[in-house]
């Protein structure tokens, strides 16, 4: 099956392989080599280990320049790809972008965003959420509440899905390995908020 194509299974999900497992490893690299900049997550929702990035700084900052490169890259053609699949999305929502800011999430064994959450809450203008999955690990994938499914987590692969209640999700979380992601968010505009 093309994974682009929609899927009756989950609608409104997108899945595709878009970083080589050689880019993957680059960007742990870059991850591990810059752990001054690293933020520790501790709650009882999540435990990780965050970086925060930019893309606006994506030729600027020499800490994870080949990182967020790779990242771009893979969204600028994941998202084209979305846009054709769900041509509504553009009539409905003129003016949505790919925000700037994004993390990367390190997690170890054990540990992960393991309630069960939206990234649409109230004060937020989030339309869609975005990961791409670092590591292959195979406890380690993405569970979504309303649809009894677990999108595995394979090195390389992009997901995207829409922000609201009906794709509350959460973290599989792996006892025995650890999981590596990129995630963030497009929004939409205050332009279209007031409409």
């Amino acid at each position: 099956m093309d994974t682009t194509e929609k899927t009756l299974e989950i609608p409104f999900l997108y899945r595709r392989n878009l970083l080589t497992p050689d880019q993957c490893v680059e960007i742990t690299q870059e991850f591990f080599e810059n752990s001054l900049f690293h933020q520790r997550i501790n709650t009882s929702a999540k435990k990780s280990t965050d970086l925060g990035c930019l893309f606006s700084e994506r030729n600027k900052k020499i800490k994870t320049s080949k990182s967020v490169n790779y990242v771009w890259t893979a969204l600028k053609e994941a998202f084209k790809e979305y846009r054709g699949m769900y041509r509504g999305l553009d009539e409905t929502y003129t003016g949505w972008k790919v925000d700037d800011n994004f993390n990367f999430q390190f997690y170890q064994p054990g540990e992960g965003f393991a309630d069960w959450h939206v990234e649409n809450i109230p004060l937020r203008n989030r339309l869609l959420v975005w990961t791409i999955y670092l590591s292959s690990t195979k406890d380690g994938g993405t569970e979504f509440e309303h649809f009894n499914h677990v999108e595995k987590c394979e090195s390389g692969k992009v997901i995207i899905f829409p922000a609201d209640w009906t794709f509350s999700h959460r973290s599989q979380i792996s006892h025995t390995r650890h999981k590596f992601i990129a995630t963030g968010w497009a929004s939409i505009t205050k332009q279209d908020m007031k409409r």
